[in-house]
């Protein structure tokens, strides 16, 4: 009889709303947070090496829209040797961005996207004039809107995903880069609203 894989990783939209299954055969320990930051890991990792109170085995399930570059690197070690009772759980947005060396230790990485959902907001956003979209964008990131963000990356990604257009295929950068760190995401939202064609 073969083992369950130790680490987990699956995208849903809406990570921190995900209902998890429970397991009667574990302890689950659930960390739910929209940033995932260092000392959120330093936490996690402390808790991987206690041994479960009741039980035998434990599963840590972190349902995060962000993980910090500097909280990646922090779990590297404990996903790829982790004590034999803990297991892992990530619910992450579609849209994280996550170190190679990272995903390397998770088993799946499994997407939960509603299209409907992703289509509605960037249709929306698809309907509007030039100067409309750089208005919104402008609006958007000047409230720090996180969520419409979040909302029009995953709606790019989805798009591009179904282009034929070669033209409008350099739209997978813009895509892969928007809210990571170091991005000018006003540049690339902007290249985005001007690269667009008009509905």
């Amino acid at each position: 009889m073969s083992m369950p894989h130790h680490a987990t990783i699956v995208r849903s939209v809406c990570p921190c709303d995900y209902l998890v299954t429970r397991k009667p055969e574990m302890e689950q320990v659930f960390v739910v947070l929209e940033t995932f930051g260092i000392d959120d890991a330093r936490r996690l990792i402390e808790r991987a090496y206690q041994r479960p109170q009741e039980l035998s085995l434990q599963q840590l399930i972190v349902q995060t829209n962000f993980i910090t570059h500097e909280a990646q690197n922090a779990l590297l070690k404990v996903l790829e040797e982790p004590p034999l009772s803990t297991s892992f759980l990530f619910l992450v947005s579609p849209d994280l961005v996550l170190l190679p060396t990272l995903l390397s230790r998770f088993e799946q990485s499994t997407t939960l996207v509603e299209a409907e959902e992703v289509d509605q907001e960037f249709s929306v956003f698809l309907a509007l004039s030039y100067g409309e979209r750089i208005a919104a964008i402008e609006s958007a990131l000047k409230k720090k809107d996180v969520v419409w963000q979040r909302a029009m990356k995953r709606g790019l990604i989805h798009y591009v995903g179904h282009q034929r257009d070669i033209a409008l295929r350099d739209l997978e950068y813009v895509a892969r880069l928007l809210l990571t760190r170091g991005a000018s995401n006003k540049m690339l939202f902007e290249h985005m609203a001007l690269t667009l064609p008009l509905s």
